[in-house]
């Protein structure tokens, strides 16, 4: 009999405890959860800190405890316009002394920031207004542009709910790692603070490059002349834009290489070597006579030719293909 009494209290203690560790838990679908996240940064109005001010449920679990949870005061706020930091360790404690076993199941970043009053810029919001900054700068830069690698502050700071958070940039806008300054301006117009940042500009144009490798002093054709589609950011140089001329190759162009501007000179009007008309044009006298012209060079520069006559040298001025002038 008294084995029997003890067999059935044992199985009452088991089956209380069963029911007890099915209400402690939210379900096998739950285990292993963060049931909730604390931001990394928060700006609060109040004059007390809630849990909700600073996080947010992640799960059914959680989003069916919040109306238990979201109210719990977890400290005073500090004084408008000024922050306190909390790590990770201190901020589990104060979850733990405040919400209780539901600390067990948030989801604490390395540090938590709050401001009191104000308001908070995440950089997802950042990188949003960066890209509505740039649109209209970079429209005409190139045939497909895009904004990336974003190297801006994880967030920013607001002291009053009517500062506003302005964006400026020192130089124009350009291919390649351009730099970004962040203002925060106060309701009277000042600017209290300064946040730097940068972001990559992908800038896609069809450029001239050379259909076939082209020597130094290879005069340049339509036909040498193909086009392809390159990234303006990773070209080293200002791209010849297929104007002016005539035109030679300054320096050696490799076969599908972007033609620069600094590759090319303009194609020489007289060559060394020619015998062209050198021309004296005085107040009251003309004079012409045949001379050997000594170095190469394009209308209006100035070259050395020789006089066929009596060897002498002198400067003279390209007028045209022919003719070089002396005053």
């Amino acid at each position: 009999m008294q084995n029997s009494h003890a067999r059935l209290t044992l199985f009452v203690a088991l089956c209380t405890f069963a029911c007890l560790a099915v209400l402690a838990k939210p379900g096998a679908a739950q285990r292993g959860y963060w049931h909730y996240m604390v931001h990394p940064v928060a700006a609060v109005q109040d004059e007390v800190i809630r849990f909700k001010d600073i996080a947010v449920p992640l799960t059914d679990h959680g989003r069916s405890q919040w109306a238990n949870l979201s109210e719990l005061t977890l400290g005073p706020t500090p004084e408008g316009g000024t922050t306190i930091t909390l790590s990770q360790d201190r901020m589990a404690r104060v979850l733990r002394e405040r919400i209780g076993p539901a600390a067990a199941s948030t989801r604490i970043p390395n540090q938590t920031v709050i401001q009191g009053g104000g308001h908070v810029v995440l950089e997802e919001d950042l990188r949003s207004r960066v890209v509505t900054f740039l649109t209209p700068k970079v429209r005409s830069m190139g045939e497909e542009i895009t904004v990336r690698d974003f190297r801006l502050p994880s967030h920013i700071f607001l002291p009053h709910v009517q500062d506003t958070l302005e964006l400026e940039m020192a130089t124009a806008a350009q291919p390649g790692r351009n730099s970004l300054r962040f203002l925060v301006r106060s309701v009277d117009g000042r600017v209290v603070r300064r946040v730097t940042g940068t972001v990559f500009l992908d800038v896609w144009q069809t450029v001239p490059t050379a259909g076939r490798p082209l020597n130094r002093g290879t005069p340049l054709a339509l036909d040498d002349v193909t086009f392809q589609r390159k990234n303006l950011a990773y070209l080293r140089e200002q791209v010849w834009n297929g104007e002016g001329g005539p035109w030679q190759i300054r320096t050696p162009i490799g076969m599908d290489q972007v033609i620069y501007i600094s590759a090319l000179e303009p194609l020489p009007a007289v060559r060394r070597g020619e015998l062209i008309m050198l021309v004296y044009e005085g107040e009251l006298v003309r004079l012409q006579i045949q001379v050997q012209a000594m170095a190469d060079g394009a209308i209006g520069e100035t070259i050395t030719v020789r006089n066929l006559q009596n060897n002498n040298e002198v400067l003279a001025r390209i007028r045209d293909h022919e003719t070089v002038v002396v005053r």
